[in-house]
Protein backbone atom coordinates (compact mmCIF):
# COMPACT_ATOMS: atom_id res chain seq x y z
CA UNK A 1 0.00 0.00 0.00
CA UNK A 2 1.08 3.56 -0.69
CA UNK A 3 1.48 6.05 2.16
CA UNK A 4 0.11 9.44 1.18
CA UNK A 5 2.68 12.17 1.71
CA UNK A 6 2.02 15.87 1.78
CA UNK A 7 -0.95 18.12 2.25
CA UNK A 8 -1.88 18.20 -1.45
CA UNK A 9 -2.46 14.42 -1.61
CA UNK A 10 -4.40 14.45 1.66
CA UNK A 11 -6.55 17.34 0.41
CA UNK A 12 -7.30 15.42 -2.80
CA UNK A 13 -8.24 12.37 -0.73
CA UNK A 14 -10.51 14.46 1.50
CA UNK A 15 -12.30 15.90 -1.53
CA UNK A 16 -12.73 12.45 -3.04
CA UNK A 17 -14.06 10.93 0.21
CA UNK A 18 -16.58 13.75 0.55
CA UNK A 19 -18.28 12.38 -2.58
CA UNK A 20 -18.78 9.00 -0.85
CA UNK A 21 -20.42 10.26 2.33
CA UNK A 22 -21.96 8.88 4.51
CA UNK A 23 -20.14 5.53 3.93
CA UNK A 24 -16.74 7.21 4.09
CA UNK A 25 -17.51 9.35 7.16
CA UNK A 26 -15.06 7.71 9.61
CA UNK A 27 -12.16 8.03 7.21
CA UNK A 28 -13.27 11.42 5.89
CA UNK A 29 -13.30 13.06 9.31
CA UNK A 30 -9.91 11.56 10.17
CA UNK A 31 -8.40 12.87 6.95
CA UNK A 32 -9.97 16.25 7.73
CA UNK A 33 -8.10 16.29 11.08
CA UNK A 34 -4.89 15.14 9.43
CA UNK A 35 -5.21 18.13 7.10
CA UNK A 36 -5.48 20.36 10.19
CA UNK A 37 -2.07 19.31 11.53
CA UNK A 38 -2.42 15.56 12.24
CA UNK A 39 -2.58 15.86 16.04
CA UNK A 40 -2.92 12.09 16.55
CA UNK A 41 0.12 11.17 14.42
CA UNK A 42 -1.74 9.03 11.89
CA UNK A 43 -0.85 7.91 8.40
CA UNK A 44 -3.10 7.38 5.40
CA UNK A 45 -2.56 4.38 3.16
CA UNK A 46 -4.25 3.74 -0.16
CA UNK A 47 -4.27 0.71 -2.44
CA UNK A 48 -3.39 2.85 -5.46
CA UNK A 49 -3.32 6.53 -6.26
CA UNK A 50 -5.25 8.55 -7.35
CA UNK A 51 -7.97 6.00 -8.24
CA UNK A 52 -8.04 4.23 -4.89
CA UNK A 53 -10.39 1.43 -3.84
CA UNK A 54 -9.25 1.28 -0.23
CA UNK A 55 -8.13 3.82 2.37
CA UNK A 56 -6.70 2.77 5.73
CA UNK A 57 -5.89 5.25 8.46
CA UNK A 58 -3.63 3.89 11.16
CA UNK A 59 -1.15 5.18 13.73
CA UNK A 60 2.41 5.73 12.71
CA UNK A 61 4.37 2.77 14.08
CA UNK A 62 6.31 4.90 16.55
CA UNK A 63 3.00 6.16 17.97
CA UNK A 64 1.90 2.60 18.81
CA UNK A 65 3.43 2.04 22.22
CA UNK A 66 1.40 -0.92 23.52
CA UNK A 67 0.46 -3.93 21.38
CA UNK A 68 -2.29 -4.82 23.87
CA UNK A 69 -3.97 -1.40 23.75
CA UNK A 70 -6.71 -1.67 21.14
CA UNK A 71 -7.48 2.03 21.53
CA UNK A 72 -3.97 2.87 20.39
CA UNK A 73 -4.07 0.20 17.67
CA UNK A 74 -7.03 1.77 15.91
CA UNK A 75 -7.73 1.49 12.18
CA UNK A 76 -10.27 3.48 10.16
CA UNK A 77 -11.16 1.82 6.88
CA UNK A 78 -13.10 2.79 3.80
CA UNK A 79 -13.02 0.27 0.99
CA UNK A 80 -14.92 -0.41 -2.18
CA UNK A 81 -13.59 -4.00 -2.07
CA UNK A 82 -13.30 -4.89 1.62
CA UNK A 83 -12.91 -8.64 1.32
CA UNK A 84 -9.95 -8.68 -1.02
CA UNK A 85 -8.17 -5.95 0.93
CA UNK A 86 -8.63 -7.30 4.46
CA UNK A 87 -7.63 -10.84 3.58
CA UNK A 88 -4.40 -9.86 1.86
CA UNK A 89 -3.35 -6.71 3.70
CA UNK A 90 -0.16 -6.72 5.70
CA UNK A 91 -1.14 -3.28 7.02
CA UNK A 92 -3.40 -4.57 9.80
CA UNK A 93 -1.59 -6.38 12.58
CA UNK A 94 -4.16 -9.14 13.26
CA UNK A 95 -2.20 -10.58 16.21
CA UNK A 96 -2.49 -7.33 18.18
CA UNK A 97 -5.51 -6.13 20.14
CA UNK A 98 -7.04 -3.59 17.81
CA UNK A 99 -10.13 -1.70 16.71
CA UNK A 100 -11.39 -1.38 13.18
CA UNK A 101 -13.79 1.49 12.71
CA UNK A 102 -15.86 2.05 9.62
CA UNK A 103 -19.15 3.50 8.51
CA UNK A 104 -19.64 0.60 6.10
CA UNK A 105 -21.94 -2.17 7.28
CA UNK A 106 -20.52 -4.50 4.58
CA UNK A 107 -17.28 -4.63 6.55
CA UNK A 108 -18.93 -6.52 9.44
CA UNK A 109 -19.54 -9.75 7.51
CA UNK A 110 -16.11 -9.65 5.91
CA UNK A 111 -14.40 -9.36 9.30
CA UNK A 112 -16.54 -12.13 10.84
CA UNK A 113 -15.76 -14.45 7.94
CA UNK A 114 -12.06 -13.63 8.13
CA UNK A 115 -12.08 -14.29 11.89
CA UNK A 116 -13.47 -17.79 11.34
CA UNK A 117 -10.91 -18.51 8.61
CA UNK A 118 -7.93 -17.22 10.58
CA UNK A 119 -9.11 -18.42 13.99
CA UNK A 120 -9.31 -15.21 16.01
CA UNK A 121 -12.05 -13.68 18.16
CA UNK A 122 -14.05 -10.63 17.17
CA UNK A 123 -16.23 -8.47 19.35
CA UNK A 124 -18.52 -6.15 17.46
CA UNK A 125 -20.01 -2.96 18.86
CA UNK A 126 -22.21 -0.42 17.19
CA UNK A 127 -22.08 3.28 17.92
CA UNK A 128 -24.30 6.10 16.81
CA UNK A 129 -23.02 9.40 15.54
CA UNK A 130 -24.98 12.55 16.21
CA UNK A 131 -24.42 15.48 13.90
CA UNK A 132 -25.87 18.95 14.17
CA UNK A 133 -28.28 19.62 11.27
CA UNK A 134 -26.19 22.52 10.00
CA UNK A 135 -23.07 20.31 9.74
CA UNK A 136 -25.01 17.45 8.13
CA UNK A 137 -26.49 19.87 5.60
CA UNK A 138 -23.01 21.01 4.66
CA UNK A 139 -21.49 17.50 4.42
CA UNK A 140 -24.35 15.50 2.91
CA UNK A 141 -27.24 17.71 1.82
CA UNK A 142 -29.26 14.72 0.56
CA UNK A 143 -29.50 13.27 4.09
CA UNK A 144 -31.03 16.34 5.63
CA UNK A 145 -34.64 17.14 4.91
CA UNK A 146 -37.55 18.43 6.94
CA UNK A 147 -38.63 15.02 8.28
CA UNK A 148 -35.23 14.49 9.98
CA UNK A 149 -34.82 17.90 11.56
CA UNK A 150 -35.33 18.18 15.33
CA UNK A 151 -38.84 18.77 16.54
CA UNK A 152 -39.69 21.73 18.71
CA UNK A 153 -38.80 19.62 21.76
CA UNK A 154 -35.16 19.74 20.66
CA UNK A 155 -34.69 15.94 20.60
CA UNK A 156 -32.89 14.78 17.44
CA UNK A 157 -34.32 12.10 15.15
CA UNK A 158 -32.13 9.37 13.72
CA UNK A 159 -31.12 9.67 10.07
Amino acid sequence: MLTLQGSQMLQMLENSLRKSLPESLKVYRTIFHMNQGNPFKLKALVGKWPNFNTVVICPEKQAMTDDLDHYTNNYHIYSKDCEEFLDSAAVIKWKEHLQIQSSQSSLNEVIRSLAVTKGFKVKQTQCFLFVMPERAQKLVPSLVDAKHLPSTSGRPKAM
